[in-house]
């Protein structure tokens, strides 16, 4: 999702991130469904092989760089601190790229291309996905407080990921994303 609508996406790294796209969504609850589905499991493999080569051709945005201070404060995995923080992104970023997410959404019959609320439509989808985990949906359950979120924010624009967020993030919008995610 990420790499789909940062500043650095280029065709050939859009065409890597929708194919992945189109292969990890529907694919993740089936694998939280049905663990031992060998087809749904190669096609998350094929697809989070396809989101690194977007990657590579591309970059991130500011869902890893508010990811990065959650782990080093509060030992919070990876793949959860951007489960949390990606559906708040999501909607941050909607004012600038609305579009690219409609084409996202589009993909899976979740919504038309052109649906002025597509941004929120996926950042609600990728919400859902992350509860049928069984994963946190907030910071609070991880006990993140309040107080520390603007050193968190602090450390977050000083991440080279946020560099490339479609919309530019600061402290303050930062610590703002931070807020959204605390009680969600």
């Amino acid at each position: 999702v990420e790499s789909y609508v940062c500043t650095k996406r280029n065709p050939v790294s859009q065409m890597f991130s929708r194919r992945a796209w189109r292969l990890l969504a529907p694919n993740f609850p089936e694998v939280i469904a049905r663990p031992h589905n060998i087809a749904a499991r190669g096609a998350m493999l094929l697809g989070a092989h396809l989101a690194g080569a977007a990657i590579e051709n591309s970059m991130l945005g500011a869902t890893h760089a508010l990811a990065n201070p959650l782990t080093a404060h509060y030992g919070i995995t990876h793949g959860s601190a951007i489960g949390i923080m990606l559906p708040h992104v999501v909607r941050y970023n909607a004012l600038v790229v609305n579009s690219a997410y409609g084409e996202l959404t589009a993909d899976l019959g979740w919504c038309a291309a052109d649906e002025p609320a597509a941004g929120e439509h996926l950042a609600n989808r990728l919400g859902k996905l992350v509860e049928q985990a069984g994963a946190p949906c907030d910071l609070e359950a991880f006990g993140v407080e309040r107080r520390r979120l603007r050193v968190l924010a602090e450390e977050a624009a000083e991440q080279w990921t946020g560099k490339t967020n479609p919309r530019p993030v600061d402290v303050e919008s930062l610590e703002e994303l931070y807020r959204c995610a605390l009680s969600s």
